[in-house]
């Protein structure tokens, strides 16, 4: 669960309105009741981003930006740029786009959301809506369906443009699956087209056509020119609402003159690139665990390493068929990827190396020399420089971190100016607090990383936040609320990257299977007592806690290591592995194909070892405070796990704090929810908590 802040509408209340808390024990349900203004921190950390996204449009004169922010608007806005520089934006608005999209009955989607935006041409802005879906890797993700819409700059005109389903015709199979023929941005091609793909079924399989569509095209229908049709599947089978292969924007590989050169096929577990121009010869190599980036000549940039050591960049040399590794084999973590206005590859990454950030440069162009000049004006922050007009003359740069969230510029070369456009977030920065790496290392010589956040006086206490997942997502130097609304009150926050953690590898990612209850909190374990000798706190000031595994993590620290805390933070967790394991608590995962193969990999076969990891079977040997909480709409880490944990605990007559809230699932929530539960939490981690 990478991400577990969905920053919705703020709204006034008293507990007396707020009806979404069940089952409180052991608390006073007076810690319940939030009167406005009265916790200023609290709401402004809870209060939603200024601007999710800022991209500038191909000919440097205007900005689109994306927001879900009640100051600015729900959806995007269009400004003229040089007049946003000198009136702001009221005065330099040309368009308020609104999106607000019930879904579709034809996909079976409830809703449908903004998930890009993308300038196809100098006056056209192309808007992507999905849906949204669950997976063992990354928690709730948008998924690609095929529906964009397109705003017209020139006549003002915002309306659909594709949609995946063409009329009903006679005389043909009208199956969803021969019906279903989804269209996915390619590229832009000119002023008046753009590039895109279009998969369909034929014979049980999907296969992709590169086709040129005019922007001013009537319909919703992805007519066009077809510039290349390909004869190897995209997807191996044709299942309802399968997505696969067929929908990722590099299906098609494009040279500078926007001809393709390579596309792919897959098959259930493999991925293999085919030379367009060579009669869709197949280079054999199987790229299923490598991303796609472009094509240099006969190098094939790939997002992987053949060794699993890091998350770093290769290329592919589609001539012998050799794969090797481009990036330091010390720089384990990939932060962004820099690419030149009218290329594919990139002339430089953003990376950790050995838990620093760093770039890595692949050589002395012009705009790898201007990055590396504007790396030292911003040490230790995350920078992206990206958004270049056609002629290379203006970009946005945009610096993160958790000290700033994003600073956005306009870098503008023609007169060598660099000036603000926006900070997406409302908070200050002089109430932003950094996050410092750290590199530890376990007692069996394993080396990992993580981020201590401090406040800025005395630290009343330590708070390890485990993120959950645990393979897949990671820790970041990045905003986090609660995060920074705990160090507000002096807690300080360690975050840790603990070897299953995604981000550094495929070998580091392994490392952590079947070792939930094991290595993994062992690497938590050494971090925190690290952090507390190094500060000198005490385990009386130390607490532990996360949602969905970092929840898991918590409980499982009660009993595994009691004697470095004082008490253990409980949110939306799973407490049985043997549930968990077998499917046997029902959650959505377990009607995904490979649940069995994957829950094999994750946790293993050993049931004796499951049981010991799980903190259902352990409660006697818990010595902590303890708060947990859960929102009953929870269909990622089902509320059974919860139910269940709390008898345990009251049949071994062990003390604990907790709540349910009802209209909840496996989300911190929006505004008025957080106002309710971060300061139970902050309370009760201070020990304040009646």
């Amino acid at each position: 669960m990478k991400k577990i802040f969905i920053l919705l509408l703020c709204h006034i209340f008293t507990y007396a309105d707020y009806e979404w808390v069940d089952e409180i024990i052991n608390i006073d349900e007076k810690n319940f009741v939030y009167q406005e203004g009265s916790d200023a921190n609290l709401e402004l950390y809870t209060k939603s981003l200024f601007v999710n996204d800022v991209i500038l449009s191909p000919d440097g004169e205007h900005l689109a930006f994306q927001s879900d922010s009640d100051d600015f608007t729900q959806g995007i806005i269009i400004a003229n740029l040089n007049k946003y520089l000198k009136d702001g934006l009221s005065k330099s608005t040309v368009a308020r786009l609104a999106i607000n999209e019930p879904g579709s009955r034809d996909l079976g989607i409830r809703r449908l959301f903004l998930c890009n935006m993308t300038w196809a041409s100098k006056k056209h802005l192309l808007v992507e809506l999905c849906g949204k879906t669950t997976d063992f890797i990354e928690g709730e993700q948008y998924f690609s369906v095929g529906i964009y819409k397109i705003y017209d700059l020139q006549t003002n005109e915002f309306r659909n443009f594709l949609y995946p389903f063409g009329e009903l015709r006679r005389k043909v199979n009208n199956s969803f699956q021969d019906r279903y023929k989804p269209a996915t941005y390619i590229s832009r091609y000119d002023d008046n087209h753009i590039l895109v793909s279009v998969s369909e079924n034929r014979r049980g399989f999907r296969f992709a056509t590169l086709r040129k569509i005019s922007l001013n095209k009537e319909g919703t229908e992805p007519r066009g020119e077809d510039i290349f049709k390909s004869e190897v599947p995209c997807q191996y089978r044709v299942a309802y609402r399968t997505n696969a292969f067929c929908e990722n924007p590099n299906i098609f590989i494009l040279n500078d003159k926007k001809e393709p050169v390579l596309t792919f096929s897959s098959n259930i577990d493999t991925v293999f690139a085919h030379a367009v121009q060579e009669d869709n010869r197949k280079i054999d190599i199987d790229l299923e665990e490598y991303g796609l980036l472009g094509l240099k000549g006969s190098n094939l940039w790939l997002l992987g390493d053949p060794e699993g050591k890091t998350q770093g960049l290769s290329v592919l040399n589609i001539n012998s068929g050799k794969i090797t590794l481009v990036t330091p084999p010390d720089c384990s973590s990939l932060l962004e990827g820099y690419i030149s206005a009218n290329q594919t590859t990139p002339y430089a990454v953003g990376m950790e190396c050995q838990g620093m950030k760093d770039i890595v440069t692949f050589n002395n162009s012009r705009d790898a020399q201007i990055l590396t000049s504007l790396i030292r004006s911003f040490p230790d922050k995350t920078v992206e420089l990206s958004s270049w007009t056609d002629d290379g003359m203006k970009a946005l740069l945009k610096i993160k971190d958790s000290s700033t969230v994003t600073d956005t510029f306009v870098l503008n070369l023609e007169n060598n100016s660099l000036e603000f456009i926006v900070n997406n977030s409302n908070v200050p920065k002089n109430k932003l607090y950094k996050n410092k790496s750290y590199q530890f290392t376990s007692s069996d010589g394993f080396v990992y990383y993580g981020y201590l956040t401090l406040p800025e006086g005395p630290i009343k206490k330590l708070f390890t936040y485990v993120h959950g997942g645990p393979h897949g997502p990671r820790d970041y130097d990045e905003y986090e609320p609660f995060e920074q609304y705990l160090a507000s009150n002096g807690v300080a926050v360690l975050k840790v990257n603990f070897r299953g953690s995604g981000g550094y590898g495929k070998q580091f990612e392994e490392s952590g299977y079947k070792e939930w209850g094991g290595k993994i909190m062992d690497d938590i374990a050494h971090a925190t007592t690290d952090i507390q000798r190094k500060f000198n706190i005490s385990t009386e000031d130390t607490c532990v806690g996360g949602a969905s595994f970092g929840g898991y993590a918590a409980l499982t620290m009660a009993y595994k290591y009691p004697e470095l805390l004082d008490c253990v933070v409980g949110m939306m967790g799973v407490y049985d592995l043997n549930m968990l394991r077998y499917g046997e608590d029902d959650s959505v995962y377990t009607q995904q194909d490979r649940y069995d193969e994957i829950m094999s990999d994750y946790l293993g076969e050993n049931e004796n070892q499951l049981t010991e990891f799980s903190p259902i079977n352990n409660v006697s040997k818990m010595d902590a405070r303890i708060l947990m909480w859960h929102g009953k709409q929870d269909f990622i880490a089902p509320i059974v796990h919860f139910d269940n944990l709390k008898k345990a605990l009251e049949v071994n007559d062990v003390e604990y704090q907790s709540f349910t809230m009802t209209r909840l699932g496996h989300t911190y929530g929006a505004q008025e929810d957080m106002y309710i539960h971060l300061p139970i939490m902050k309370n009760f981690i201070l020990g304040q908590l009646e």
